[in-house]
């Protein structure tokens, strides 16, 4: 039997990789190895050769990487989750269907071997009728062990693209998508607006304008006060910063509107400084009461965590 007391953890994104050996018991991290040939680049990479297929140019790449960690501790089992799956990746898999449990059962995955011996578990996305994920479900399924005593709620994770996943006594079993991350990276640096406003870090000061924005979007105004960001500036004086923030929070709200009339609990899992605006956005809408909060850190466990769990349906089979 393969040894399952250590694995590599392997996360590849559009934009980037990271490998990382852990203990399975603790989920404790030995060795972390990133590059930024996430599938995006890598693709093109394969598109500039001939000498290798799509599957082999992938699994090459994540050879050689893995030889870089040195000494995996007898690890045999690579899970790999995110992009890698998608059509520019290491192998296309069909997306599993909602609903999946908090064991994992839903997900789709496929071993492939590696020629040093190794599996490689690659780890489908989840699809309904509403949109698709890849990586998320992952989140998603390690975020399980904090949900399960509240029975029922709305988990969202921020990012490029928003995932808010209905979450129902064990089981994940609908999902929204939203283009919040997106939208904002066009509009503030490729529309008529990018000369209105000036990226800068998240602080206490850029409140005011944030929840400003966050009440256009609320409200469900978002398209008919775009514009304003530019009169704002042009017109009223306000700085780049302030209006920087105050497009996130328009955009923001608009994606949190429809939770005004949400009776359930709601479960954000946020890196900083999301976890801080979406907080702030959500506590202005909803009661206390019914909101529980999840940083940095637990995010990045849940990743593992739910690693874990495919490792294990993968052992069972």
């Amino acid at each position: 039997m393969a040894n399952t007391s250590y694995f590599i953890s392997c996360d590849w994104g559009t934009s980037n990789f990271r490998l990382r050996l852990v203990e399975t018991a603790s989920l404790l991290v030995l060795v972390e190895h990133k590059t930024d040939q996430g599938v995006k680049v890598l693709y093109q990479n394969f598109l500039a050769q001939d000498k290798l297929g799509q599957t082999e140019y992938f699994l090459a790449y994540l050879q050689d990487q893995i030889d870089k960690i040195g000494d995996a501790r007898g690890a045999k089992n690579v899970v790999t989750v995110g992009m890698a799956s998608a059509n520019i990746g290491l192998l296309e898999l069909e997306y599993g269907k909602m609903p999946f449990d908090e064991a994992g059962k839903g997900i789709n995955s496929k071993v492939i071997p590696l020629k040093n011996g190794m599996d490689v578990i690659l780890v489908s996305g989840i699809k309904d009728e509403a949109g698709m994920m890849r990586g998320e479900e992952i989140q998603a399924l390690g975020l399980t062990k904090y949900l399960e005593s509240y029975k029922n709620g709305m988990l969202i994770l921020p990012g490029t693209h928003s995932k808010h996943i209905n979450y129902c006594e064990g089981e994940f079993t609908a999902l929204k998508s939203f283009m919040t991350g997106e939208l904002f990276e066009l509009l503030s640096t490729k529309s008529i607006l990018a000369n209105n406003v000036e990226s800068c870090q998240w602080i206490n000061k850029r409140k005011n304008a944030f929840k400003e924005g966050l009440s256009i979007g609320f409200e469900g105004q978002l398209s008919a006060h775009l514009f304003s960001i530019r009169a704002k500036n042009l017109l009223h004086g306000a700085k780049k910063k302030d209006t920087y923030f105050m497009l996130s929070g328009m955009l923001i709200g608009d994606e949190l509107a429809y939770l005004r009339s949400w009776e359930s609990n709601v479960f954000l899992a946020a890196p900083e400084p999301f976890y801080d605006m979406y907080k702030l956005a959500l506590e202005t809408i909803l009661k206390k009461e019914h909101l529980f909060f999840f940083g940095d850190k637990v995010l990045e466990n849940a990743l593992l965590n739910g690693q874990k769990k495919i490792l294990q349906l993968y052992e069972s089979e």
